[in-house]
C-alpha cells in the first residue's frame, strides 16, 4: 500500500461528474490519445487529453458521463492545454477503462 492520506487530503481533490461533448484525434500526443471536451455543469466546460484509444472509438465517447479531477492546474501536453484529469482503471498493459457513475447524474456533482 502507498502512503496513507488524511481525510483533509482527500477533501482537497475535486472529483466531479461531467459529460463528454466532443472528442477528437490527438496525433501530436506521445502516446495514442484523444482530446476531450467535457461539460461540468455550473463549473463550466473543460478540455483534457486521455489515453482511451484501445477501448473507445471517438464516436463512442460523445455523450458519455465520466468522472474527473477538476482542480489540477492546467498542464501543457504537446500542443494542447489539459484542464482536468478523466479517471479510469489502468490495466498492466496501459489499457484505460473509464470510470462512470452507476446511473446518469447532474453534471458537476462532487464525488465523495
Amino acid at each position: 500500500m502507498n502512503d496513507q492520506i488524511t481525510w483533509a487530503d482527500f477533501e482537497k481533490v475535486e472529483i466531479r461528474t461531467g459529460t463528454i461533448t466532443a472528442a477528437e484525434a490527438f496525433p501530436q500526443a506521445r502516446k495514442p490519445a484523444y482530446k476531450l471536451t467535457i461539460d461540468f455543469g455550473e463549473l463550466g466546460i473543460k478540455r483534457t487529453s486521455a489515453q482511451l484509444t484501445k477501448l473507445y472509438q471517438l464516436d463512442q465517447l460523445v455523450g458519455k458521463q465520466v468522472v474527473a479531477v477538476v482542480n489540477f492546474p492546467p498542464k501543457q501536453i504537446a500542443t494542447f492545454m489539459s484542464e482536468c484529469l478523466v479517471l479510469g482503471a489502468v490495466a498492466d498493459d496501459g489499457t484505460v477503462t473509464l470510470l462512470q457513475t452507476e446511473r446518469l447524474t447532474q453534471n458537476g456533482l462532487r464525488i465523495a
